[in-house]
Order: C-alpha cells, then sequence, then structure tokens
C-alpha cells in the first residue's frame, strides 16, 4: 500500500522528467522563432538555452536518458530544428552528453551502483564481463576507424556531422562505468511509452487519421507523410517505419522482462505495443519483433524451464491469435499485395547491387561515415533502405564488423545475466534496422541505439525504481555488522 512519503517521491520525479523534456522541447520549438532578417536575436535565446541546460544539470542523474527516451518518443523529430549545429547533434543527443558529463567528469551518480540482484554494493569486486568488455572494445575501435575514415571522405562535412551524432548519441554510453539504475529508468519509460503509444496508434488506425499529432502538425504547416497506398499508423513519430521500430523494440522487451519476473503489467504494455506495431503496417518491423519474441521465449524456456509452463502456453497462444489476426488485417494484406510493395522490394534488390558497386569502388574501406547516400548515387538514386548495408558503403567492412561485434557483445551481456527484455530489444532494433536507413540517414535514431547499449552492458532487476534503491538501502544496513554495547569500566 502506497504511503504519503511514496507518492510524494513518485510524483516529484514525474515532475522533473516533465519538467526537463518540456523545456528541451521548447528550446527545440521556440528558438527558430527568434531567428529573423536581422539575424538571431540573442538574449532571449540564452535565456531559454539557459534554463533548460539548468534543468539537465539540477535533475538527478539517472533519469537524463530517459527524458531523452521521452522526448524523442513525444515529440517528432520532423518539427524539431535540425540546422546547423542540431543537424550533427539532435536535441535528445544533447541530454545525453549532459548526462554523460555529469556522469564522468562531474561524477555524479558514481558513489554506488543497483546490482542485478538489487543490492547496493559500493567498491564491490567487478565480476568477470567478457562480453560487456568486447562490447566497449569494439565501440572504442568503430570509433577510431570511423575517426580514420573521415580524412579519406568524400564529404568531409557530412562524415563529420554524422560522427559526431553517432559518438553522442551510440558511443558515449558506453563510456560511462555503471549505468544500472539509468537502465531501470529507461526500460520502465520504453514499456510504459510503447504501451501508451501503442494503444494510440491502434485508435488512430481505426479512426484512420492522426487526432493529437496530426492536428500540431496542421498548426506548424508540416506536411503529412501519408502517401500509402494504406493507412499507416505513426503515433507521435512522424513516420510508421519510425514508429514500428519504437513498438517492435518495445514488445519483445516487454515480453522478454515478463517471461523472466513476476511483473504482470509488462504483458499488457506488451501486447499494446504489438499492436501498434501491427497499426503501422510495417512487414520488416513485425518480422523483427516476432524474431526477437521468439529469441526470448526460447531462452526463457532454457533458464526457467517448466516453472514458468504457464507462461509459455499463454505466449504461444497468443502468438497463434496474434498471426492469424496479421494475415486478417486487411491493410496488411492490402498492403503485402499492392504495387507499392513490388516496388519497395524491387528497390530492396537494387540497393544490394548498388551497395556493393560502392564496396568494390572503395576496395571496402568505405566513401567516409554518413556519406552512403552520396557515394550510391554515383550508380543509382534508389534509397538503400538497408542500416548494414549503408554502413558497408560509408565506414566499409571493417566499420560494418565492429559495429556488428559492439552490439553481438552486447546481446550476448545481457543473455549471460538472464536480462532476456534488453537482450529481446536490441534484437529487435538490430532487425528492424535492415529494413530501413536508420543508422546512416536518421540521426535522432542513434539515441534509441544508446539507450539499448545502456540496457544490455548495465542489466539489472526489473522492478519499480523507488523499489530497487529502497532493497539497495536494505541490503547495505545488512553488511554493515551491528554495533557491540560497551559497558563502563
Amino acid at each position: 500500500m502506497l504511503t504519503s512519503r511514496k507518492i510524494r517521491r513518485t510524483v516529484r520525479r514525474a515532475l522533473f522528467i516533465s519538467a526537463a523534456a518540456l523545456l528541451v522541447v521548447v528550446v527545440g520549438v521556440l528558438a527558430p522563432r527568434f531567428v529573423s532578417d536581422f539575424g538571431i536575436i540573442v538574449v532571449p535565446l540564452a535565456l531559454i538555452a539557459f534554463a533548460a541546460i539548468a534543468v539537465l544539470f539540477l535533475v538527478p542523474v539517472e533519469i537524463l536518458p530517459a527524458v531523452a527516451l521521452t522526448v524523442f518518443a513525444l515529440v517528432p523529430s520532423r518539427i524539431l530544428p535540425q540546422d546547423g549545429p542540431l543537424g550533427a547533434l539532435p536535441l535528445t543527443s544533447i541530454i545525453l552528453v549532459v548526462w554523460a558529463a555529469r556522469r564522468i567528469i562531474l561524477g555524479q551518480g558514481n558513489d554506488y551502483h543497483v546490482s542485478p540482484g538489487g543490492a547496493r554494493a559500493p567498491g564491490s569486486p567487478h565480476e568477470r564481463e567478457q562480453f560487456k568488455a568486447a562490447a566497449v572494445i569494439s565501440g572504442a575501435l568503430f570509433l577510431a576507424w570511423a575517426v580514420f575514415s573521415l580524412v579519406r571522405s568524400v564529404d568531409l562535412q557530412a562524415s563529420a556531422g554524422w560522427l559526431i551524432s553517432f559518438t553522442a548519441g551510440a558511443l558515449l554510453p558506453l563510456a560511462v562505468g555503471r549505468a544500472t539504475r539509468e537502465a531501470i529508468w529507461i526500460r520502465r519509460s520504453w514499456l510504459i511509452l510503447g504501451g501508451w503509444l501503442g494503444l494510440y496508434a491502434v485508435v488512430e488506425a481505426v479512426l484512420q487519421v492522426n487526432p493529437l499529432w496530426g492536428n500540431l502538425y496542421i498548426a506548424l504547416g508540416v506536411t503529412d507523410a501519408q502517401h500509402w497506398s494504406v493507412y499507416r499508423a505513426e503515433a507521435s513519430f512522424g513516420h510508421p517505419l519510425f514508429a514500428a521500430l519504437f513498438f517492435a523494440v518495445a514488445c519483445a522487451m516487454a515480453i522478454g522482462v515478463w517471461l523472466t519476473s513476476t511483473s504482470r503489467w509488462t504483458l499488457v504494455a506488451g501486447i499494446f505495443s504489438g499492436l501498434g506495431l501491427v497499426a503501422t503496417v510495417s512487414r520488416g518491423a513485425m518480422l523483427g519483433g516476432a524474431v526477437a519474441v521468439m529469441v526470448a521465449y526460447l531462452a526463457a524456456m532454457v533458464i526457467g524451464g517448466e516453472k514458468r509452463w504457464n507462461r509459455f502456453a499463454l505466449l504461444g497462444l497468443l502468438g497463434v491469435v496474434g498471426i492469424f489476426g496479421i494475415f486478417q488485417f486487411d491493410a496488411f494484406t492490402a498492403r503485402n499485395d499492392s504495387t507499392e510493395a513490388a516496388r519497395s522490394s524491387g528497390a530492396r534488390d537494387t540497393g544490394v547491387w548498388v551497395a556493393g558497386q560502392v564496396a568494390d569502388l572503395t576496395d571496402w574501406l568505405g566513401s567516409g561515415p554518413g556519406t552512403s547516400g552520396i557515394s550510391g548515387r554515383l550508380f543509382d538514386d534508389v534509397v538503400i533502405e538497408n542500416s548494414l548495408l549503408q554502413l558497408l558503403m560509408s565506414v566499409g567492412l571493417p566499420g560494418l564488423i565492429l559495429f556488428i561485434g559492439m552490439i553481438g557483445a552486447a546481446f550476448l551481456h545481457a543473455l549471460s545475466r538472464g536480462a532476456l527484455g534488453d537482450m529481446a530489444g536490441l534484437l529487435a532494433y538490430a532487425i528492424c534496422i535492415s529494413g530501413f536507413n536508420a543508422i546512416d540517414a536518421l540521426r535522432p535514431m542513434h539515441l534509441l541505439l544508446g539507450c539499448l547499449l545502456i540496457l544490455t552492458v548495465n542489466p539489472g532487476v526489473d522492478v519499480r525504481p523507488d523499489r530497487a534503491l529502497r532493497r539497495s538501502a536494505a541490503g547495505t544496513r545488512a553488511q554493515i555488522p551491528p554495533r557491540r554495547k560497551t559497558q563502563n569500566a
């Protein structure tokens, strides 16, 4: 039963997250309004930026990655400024930079960590973490190789901007030692956002209109992205592919957590995220989510055995019903049989050929970070709808191998710690980005990879953050021996 102190603590933390996210959005939306024919009005812009940065430095450091994830999920990137410095460093990645600065430079939040068992263990010896070390080393080598590729880039400015964004959004979290509390906040935020936004996407698909964010686009004069043969829900993300990736990760993560914990609400979050995923009518993301859930299902059977047979049976039943429902979904069958789908498949085949031509032209060393679009247009104007192929074209075969090694090592680290939800989420992300140009062309997407790396290299308990911290304090008190009473001489 919640006490008044617990309620106040929860309300304060919710207000902290809301205030931080709101100020970041205010800066992003209002900053372009200060641009006029006479230049930038420096004083108002500086005051707003100072207020936003001040909030990011005052709120608890462990919630900042969750704030960045919340801003990404609720504010479409296409209504935020992306020119100048913000093109190289998206607003959401700036939040991660502030978080890393507070953790690494100021040393905030480094005094203790929540161990996988929930106990506070300051100064405890490091466990054997070969996979985590491999992920960090792979990330560092990827950065080094990308810097080397920068020197021989066909477009130095584009490569430098992409490298700044990817380093801040995806690689920087690997430089923070322990981030288990941040992982707890990210996990819960992703599942809550996935559940609620998934439910919204279902309503949007039924109405065939985006009632909230659609009106926001109209008010801001932003063009509607709907140009497909069927209506595809996009919720708050501005594009159905972005929404599909977010929902696929949320669904796989929620099912993985539900299979290995006593948390029941995560199943509801997984179901709504899955329904939202179907509403986007994104075939690649549905495949990625299904594969990730199946891998989590098999891993949970090995770990849990017969102890959770009822959950395995329920999930199997839900899977059968879900597959049957998808094939009965008119929008899915209409898109699958449409000329648009055939053209998309043909474009992917052409993209494979273009990627091979660019790789051969650059001796498999790449044309420079973030330049796959530039080098690809030498052979065809087709969009390379595969992030891995884009990396092959831009950072070459060495960069692609290091990228896969980083994700693979993080995946194995989460699996070795039994964090099946985090593992499944990262797997869903890796499969989804193979279906569209997420890494090379869409810099705000780098944040999602950074959040997933925080989760997988810092696996912890899937409980409420305040409960985890209470267990931490209890664990510390249990380790302190009782004081002996002394007798007066």
